[in-house]
């Protein structure tokens, strides 16, 4: 009886001891930081004048005067860069990585899954993709089948499917 109680005690010491161990490192793979400014529920839109709502969809256009706008889409930022008649004016252009959620990527090192079973806020069906991630690509793709457009594509897309040039108009004069 008395040795199970010795076992039995050195079992819960190990358990215990190993259990409080430094786990650092095991912590670093959960933690990232947040690089996305969006104020959800509060920032509007500088291309559609509407309030960005939907979490891991935004955009950011940042211009050669400081200004920086914000977008709740990747097409509202695609269409408010059609929409600009000076574009030696922009400074850069990033677009919320959907998989990570809390991320800004330059819009060239995304690629746009358009799929009609993942919508998107402004209705072109894009969610936004780390072009690097091909984990994350694949696993998308097989969620929600359609096809991947470059930014390039996504711009056709935008021009092609929406009335760019009064709807910028229109927001940037309010």
């Amino acid at each position: 009886m008395k040795l199970q109680t010795i076992i039995l005690l050195i079992s819960a010491g190990i358990f215990l001891f190993g259990c409080a161990g430094d786990n650092s490192s095991q912590d670093e793979v959960y933690r990232y930081e947040n690089m996305i400014d969006i104020s959800y529920g509060e920032d509007i839109c500088s291309f559609s004048g509407e309030t960005i709502e939907r979490v891991r969809f935004g955009g950011k256009m940042v211009m050669t005067d400081g200004t920086e706008h914000l977008f709740m889409s990747a097409e509202c930022t695609a269409g408010f860069y059609l929409g600009l008649d000076d574009k030696s004016t922009i400074v850069s252009i990033q677009i919320v990585d959907f998989a990570h959620g809390q991320k800004y990527l330059p819009v060239d090192e995304l690629v746009y899954l358009k799929s009609p079973l993942q919508p998107s806020p402004n209705g072109l069906y894009l969610t936004p993709i780390d072009n690097s991630n091909e984990r994350m690509k694949t696993y998308i793709y097989d969620a929600y089948p359609g096809e991947f457009f470059t930014w390039e594509e996504v711009l056709e897309l935008v021009d092609r499917e929406w009335e760019i040039a009064q709807t910028t108009a229109q927001n940037i004069s309010n």
